[in-house]
């Protein structure tokens, strides 16, 4: 079957974006024209099929239908002259955009009924790869991969845990460092101690034992006797002494005065 196409492929790729976003729906049916890959188009009720490079168009589409229904009410601070502007950009965003997405579904793209998040984007459909599933807008070229974004705030909390952990086992280390070092001082706080009341005891036991050599010394009168007597005084003499230059060595090393 031949037939002669009645519009250009570009105004045909354009046309079925137009179509689409008016509602119709692009059958997977290829045109019966030999040699024509362009889809039909149906209408929601399924009445009407068409092809958009060689069949006459059912109704023919306005650029409002390509545009928004959202229109921005005049006000009397905004010149009439600049609401005209922004409404012919936008048409004409629109029936770019029309043909863009034209082609994209010829190339087995899927329009979506979610819109670019693009502030200078107005109502534009998304359309998303056959395969790799990312969602693409045909008017800024953004790449909106919502599984990436997915896997990326994924990666943002296993970092933030990682930190988190590693904090606590820090604090615990911490605490168990404070807790090694009050059980040590504790421990030279009972040496140092133990080490005084050591020290005083055997003061007291010298001491003790000089008063009796002394007492001895007096109800001796043998000469070999007392010989003995006074060696043993100067040894005892001699161990108070050491014992009290430790005290004062042990005393210097503690930091006291």
């Amino acid at each position: 079957m031949s037939k002669s196409p009645q519009r250009s492929e570009e105004e045909a790729g354009s046309l079925l974006g137009t179509y689409l976003l008016q509602g119709w729906v692009m059958t997977d049916k290829l045109c019966p024209v030999t040699d024509c890959s362009y889809p039909l188009m149906r209408s929601k009720d399924g009445s009407i099929s068409f092809c958009t490079l060689h069949d006459s168009l059912p109704n023919k589409p306005t650029a409002a239908a390509t545009t928004t229904n959202q229109k921005k009410p005049l006000t009397n601070n905004e010149p009439v002259a600049d609401q005209l502007a922004l409404q012919r950009q936008r048409r004409e965003q629109s029936s770019k955009a029309s043909q863009l997405i034209g082609e994209k579904m010829l190339q087995r793209w899927t329009l979506l009924n979610e819109h670019c998040p693009n502030d200078t984007c107005y109502a534009i459909p998304l359309v998303r790869h056959p395969e790799t599933k990312q969602m693409y807008c045909v008017i800024c070229e953004n790449i909106i991969d919502p599984e990436g974004q997915q896997q990326q705030q994924q990666q943002q909390q296993e970092v933030k845990k990682n930190e988190n952990i590693k904090q606590k086992k820090k604090e615990d280390q911490s605490i168990k460092q404070e807790a090694v070092n009050r059980t040590i001082a504790h421990k030279r706080q009972k040496t140092t101690t133990s080490s005084v009341f050591s020290t005083k005891s055997v003061l007291s036991t010298l001491a003790a034992k000089m008063d009796y050599l002394n007492e001895e010394v007096k109800e001796t009168y043998d000469p070999s006797e007392l010989a003995k007597l006074f060696d043993s005084i100067k040894s005892c003499a001699q161990a108070i002494e050491a014992c009290v230059e430790a005290g004062k060595v042990y005393d210097k090393t503690l930091g006291r005065d």
